[in-house]
């Protein structure tokens, strides 16, 4: 018979200064103990967002959530560290539209947690257990969901027909090495560079995140063979916690992203009802 795993908050409130991922603006976020049962929700003003997949405005590049006028972006990193930090229940305060990007990981809000610490909770944490197969995605971009009794994944990039590389990585929730996924900086490849500056995004994090080139080099030292797939494991972990629960299940990601973690996410829920 399993063990009941209670429900955890942080056990003080804590504020964060910091600089958006995408804007490169200044913002500010204070950390509060919720309750539990109320899950993880952001204030943004007078307004309440829970960081669930119903408040979700689809953007490229990032998750955003958005309720009326109000809105909080590159949310996804954050929700990972949570996930790592088995935090289920938090109210974060909000003065900006995007939260602190870090170094383009999880470990700066990982390590702000630690030294805030945890608190544990009385109800126990609910699961959305997988017992069926899905699949999502064509054009040689798929997600695949599997059941299973742990959280793992297994995900596969490469820079398509025209670059020589490729990477793979697999992860579990059991083998203790979550620390090292938490530190996978956001990246991009070489030929998106020109793109991504036209539109102006990455502005906070363009002396911290790498880019692999057509022979999947990185432009900066890695902080672990295969960073880039890690870090593609962490968006999907941290887009998953927007079905407001933690998911038991094996997910195969082949040159997926935030679309396709998105509408798993939806499908999943759907199934639920």
């Amino acid at each position: 018979m399993s063990s009941v795993v209670l429900q955890r908050t942080l056990a003080s409130p804590c504020t964060v200064e910091g600089i958006g991922l995408h804007s490169g603006k200044s913002v500010k976020v204070t950390l509060l103990p919720a309750s539990e049962n109320s899950g993880i929700f952001f204030r943004v003003g007078k307004t309440i967002i829970p960081a669930t997949i119903q408040h979700v405005e689809d953007t490229p590049r990032c998750t955003t959530l958005k309720k009326g006028e109000k809105q909080i972006s590159t949310i996804e990193h954050f929700l990972a560290a949570c996930w790592g930090s088995k935090i289920d229940n938090l109210e974060v305060e909000v003065e900006g539209e995007e939260l602190p990007g870090g170094d383009g990981s999880s470990i700066f809000w990982f390590n702000i947690f630690r030294e805030a610490g945890f608190q544990v909770q009385s109800s126990p944490r609910e699961y959305l257990v997988l017992d069926e197969s899905i699949k999502i995605g064509e054009n040689h971009h798929y997600l695949f969901a599997f059941p299973d009794d742990e959280f793992r994944a297994w995900y596969f990039l490469d820079g398509g027909e025209s670059y020589h590389f490729s990477q793979a990585m697999e992860f579990s929730e059991s083998d203790n090495s979550f620390s090292k996924l938490l530190s996978a900086r956001t990246f991009a490849f070489s030929w998106e560079v020109k793109e991504i500056l036209r539109r102006g995004w990455g502005k906070g994090v363009r002396e911290k995140a790498f880019i692999l080139d057509e022979k999947g080099e990185s432009s900066v030292p890695l902080r672990f063979p295969g960073e880039a797939a890690g870090h593609k494991i962490l968006d999907l972990i941290g887009d998953l916690m927007l079905a407001g629960k933690r998911i038991k299940g094996y997910f195969i990601g082949i040159r997926s992203g935030h679309i396709l973690n998105r509408e798993m996410v939806r499908m999943m829920m759907e199934d639920r009802k």
